[in-house]
């Protein structure tokens, strides 16, 4: 049996990822909200209660695995704040965003790898927008650009930590995508993306590497 985690997998690309693994007897998922609440009802799958802006919340939460031995982690919960067209700093919204996409998702990560497995594999959801190779760069959403720019950086710093531990660790760009924070007219649907991340959990693959569509792509 193996054991994963994935976070904000009450909506989106996180319950379509959740969704395509429980198909799979032999894989436990546990899931993630801010309330606790999921629609997924599978006899392998659990969602517990986390707030990635809360200590305390991602203290309890693994605190909640005991014993388990991970073979996953799907870093995908996530805040965007900030308006389409807004370009401003504003520091309490880049507080609040750093709080959950970076601070947060580092202190989980941090706290959980004690329980990996060897040949684990922890995924980060980023985005093009948090990398310099950015075909249509601007100056918009310059808050979850950061945030997830400096994710990106911490994908690449673990992957070199773990080297020695035989644990994989990635980052992947989903691509514009329909959800709460993509909108309706994106080109991408959320079970394309977890199609992404299944293949790359299934595969073996370089750590340290940002993916999108299943190819590296630059940083």
């Amino acid at each position: 049996m193996k054991h994963g985690i994935v976070t904000g997998s009450s909506r989106g690309i996180g319950l379509a990822t959740a969704e395509f693994l429980t198909k799979n007897a032999d894989t436990h998922v546990i899931g993630s909200s801010t309330s606790g609440n999921q629609t997924l009802n599978q006899p392998n799958f659990q969602c517990l209660k986390l707030d990635l802006s809360s200590s305390d919340s991602i203290d309890k939460f693994v605190e909640t695995l005991v014993d388990i031995k991970l073979d996953f982690l799907i870093n995908n919960a996530g805040i965007l704040l900030e308006k389409w067209d807004a370009s401003k700093i504003n520091m309490e919204q880049l507080k609040k965003t750093f709080d959950i996409n970076v601070f947060g998702t580092i202190k989980l990560t941090e706290k959980l790898l004690p329980l990996f497995k060897s040949n684990a594999h922890i995924i980060n959801i980023t985005s093009d927008w948090g990398s310099f190779s950015e075909q249509n760069f601007d100056a918009f959403q310059p808050h979850y650009k950061m945030s997830k720019a400096a994710l990106n950086m911490y994908t690449k710093l673990l992957a070199k930590r773990l080297e020695r531990n035989n644990i994989t660790v990635s980052s992947i760009d989903p691509g514009w995508t329909q959800t709460d924070m993509g909108g309706k007219i994106a080109p991408r649907l959320p079970k394309d993306v977890a199609e992404d991340i299944l293949n790359l959990l299934n595969n073996e693959v370089e750590t340290g590497k940002f993916w999108h569509q299943g190819k590296i792509r630059p940083w």
